[in-house]
């Protein structure tokens, strides 16, 4: 909490000390608290019997803070994001000492935090840019609620561990793209990405530490109806820097995936944007020979903003996952479709609803503790519900809920299922209103706007 308070105290000094500018900076400051009731966080099977495999409350305490600071004009901004909730769990994960029995303490209770800091600039009408920073701290997405640890040089990596203490990784993403506008219509953006992922238990830590480099390039046209068209190349390597030298020559220590790719974003009318991706993807591993492949990347999607109430979006896709976890895995395969309805009942009142089914298939390699290569099919289904109430245009009531199923087709129709739901009561204070439209019926200002998109 001291640091986020110190954080956009710092900020607002910026913005009292910034000399004059052609447009108002804009900031907000949001506070709230939030009960939870989360079923079985740990992702035990449905056929387990053990005494995590329950359902406990929790709450928390949280404080955001956002600020939009032209420099000196629109077209040159900062914008500063931030997000700290405290939490507290019930007595079944707040301290679960008793039910492991394997050391601890054992607590889920620890700081969720989050920041975003983006930069946008141009020079002239040739270049503009961005610089974004991004961190994010949460609790790790468990699977599988083993409680005993893996010991053995046969267990599955990674070892030294089971899979219900406590873990909370830190993922940190900077990005730098650069365009150079050609002609009104076409421009050249060049994009840098890097991106870490560290780990707090060192089993994890060893296996699954990870740093990425992503460097892309392309050209895109935009036509007068303001759809867009691209293509280009982006080539991603991957390092596991934490594994030993066994770890390399079992598992390896990254890849590189080189993918060629074309994009699309075309609005056929006011109310409907479609949107499409193709690539081809060419996985190449650092040492182990024979484990190369080729991937094929497809997604489509429409906006369609069917009234002034009611906006549809939807989603089919058929693609590689990014490998974190890679162990004895080649590749993880998904294909899904998503739909999600957003109804603004009344200016006040916005109900969303969300439904996901995608299937995950999964190729393996041999190693001298897997003989055989083996392969995964996983069917997950996710189904959300999120309700928002603005008391009055500062006080917002929030209830979003969360359902998710995964069934291991593979390992004998096995359901794992887990739900989270959060109720949370916010008051926002900020200095200027934003202008009401259909897109912004609360007329939020762009620092409110950059607070719901970091919740």
């Amino acid at each position: 909490m001291r640091r986020l308070a110190c954080a956009t105290a710092g900020a607002l000094g910026m913005l009292l000390a910034a000399p004059a500018a052609h447009a108002t900076a804009e900031y907000a400051l949001q506070s709230g608290l939030s009960w939870y009731r989360i079923d079985n966080p740990f992702m035990f099977p449905s056929n387990s019997d053990n005494k995590l495999k329950t359902s406990d409350s929790a709450w928390s305490t949280d404080l955001r803070g956002a600020l939009f600071l032209p420099l000196p004009s629109e077209r040159t901004n900062l914008q500063l994001t931030a997000s700290l909730s405290k939490m507290h769990f019930g007595s079944g994960f707040g301290n679960y000492n008793e039910q492991v029995n394997t050391g601890g303490p054992y607590s889920l209770n620890k700081d969720k935090k989050q920041f975003e800091g983006i930069y946008n600039w141009e020079y002239s009408d040739l270049f503009r840019g961005r610089i974004r920073h991004r961190t994010d701290d949460r609790l790790y997405n468990y699977f599988g609620g083993e409680i005993a640890r893996r010991s053995a040089p046969t267990d599955p990596p990674p070892r030294g561990i089971s899979n219900v203490e406590p873990e909370f990784p830190h993922l940190r993403e900077d990005n730098v793209e650069v365009a150079y506008r050609v002609t009104n219509r076409f421009d050249v953006p060049l994009t840098w990405t890097q991106q870490t992922l560290s780990y707090m238990i060192p089993g994890r830590v060893e296996m699954y530490n990870m740093n990425s480099n992503a460097v892309q390039a392309a050209i895109r046209y935009t036509a007068g109806t303001k759809s867009t068209f691209s293509g280009g190349m982006r080539r991603n390597k991957v390092n596991f820097p934490n594994r030993t030298a066994l770890d390399v020559a079992q598992f390896d220590s990254g890849y590189t995936d080189t993918e060629l790719f074309t994009d699309t974003a075309w609005r056929f009318s006011e109310n409907t944007v479609f949107i499409g991706h193709l690539g081809t993807i060419a996985r190449h591993f650092n040492t182990v020979a024979n484990r190369d492949s080729r991937l094929v990347s497809a997604e489509l999607g429409i906006d369609w903003h069917y009234s002034a109430k009611t906006t549809f979006y939807g989603r089919i896709w058929d693609r590689p996952q990014a490998n974190d976890e890679a162990d004895s895995r080649l590749y993880v395969v998904t294909k899904g479709i998503q739909g999600r309805v957003v109804w603004q009942a009344t200016p006040k009142t916005r109900v969303s609803l969300l439904s996901s089914l995608e299937s995950q298939k999964s190729a393996g390699f041999t190693t001298s503790q897997i003989s055989t290569p083996t392969s995964g099919n996983d069917e997950l289904l996710r189904l959300g519900f999120r309700y928002d109430y603005d008391i009055t245009r500062r006080l917002a009531f929030r209830v979003d809920a969360m359902r998710e199923q995964t069934t291991s087709k593979s390992g004998g129709n096995i359901d794992y299922r887990r739900s989270t739901v959060q109720v949370s009561l916010n008051y926002t204070f900020d200095n200027i209103t934003g202008p009401f439209m259909y897109e912004n019926q609360q007329g939020y200002n762009r620092a409110r706007q950059q607070i719901e998109d970091l919740r």
